[in-house]
């Protein structure tokens, strides 16, 4: 009897989060993107423009990613963000060696650690492209 592939979904999901900024109002919208993400049951969530602090603790602790790293792309507190709900392993970051029209960008990359089929042997990773320049995109692309 031929064994029968076991079929494991890993969820994932990408979003920018403006700070947590609603653009509607320019109000937090943190419990929103909650009532949102929850439902997904995602395994990882990758963030941009994340400001790190307590909104990211509350989305990252009510969606039960129980790790995370962020780098710093935009100052102390502001850049990207992984969240998972598998241990983090191997981060990196790499920034780009040019100033966009947009600004400072950078790539977060990380492995995750755990017995997931899906994560073995993968490398997970967020980042900002420019939003003003289609040329400094592209380069941003070829460069990460």
């Amino acid at each position: 009897m031929a064994s029968q592939k076991v079929l494991t979904v890993f969820r994932l999901a990408t979003i920018n989060v403006h700070g947590f900024m609603s653009a509607l109002n320019g109000k937090n919208n943190v419990d929103d993107l909650i009532s949102i993400l929850k439902p997904l049951n995602l395994d990882l969530l990758a963030v941009e423009e994340v400001d790190i602090g307590q909104n990211w603790k509350k989305i990252t602790e009510s969606l039960s990613l129980n790790y995370s790293t962020f780098d710093p792309t935009y100052g102390q507190y502001h850049g990207n963000g992984i969240a998972s709900r598998y241990p983090i392993k191997d981060v990196s970051t790499r920034p780009t060696p040019f100033r966009c029209a947009g600004g400072k960008r950078s790539i977060l990359q990380c492995r995750l650690d755990g017995d997931h089929p899906f994560i073995q042997d993968r490398l997970f990773a967020v980042t900002h492209l420019d939003h003003l320049n289609e040329d400094d995109r592209l380069t941003q692309i070829k460069h990460f």
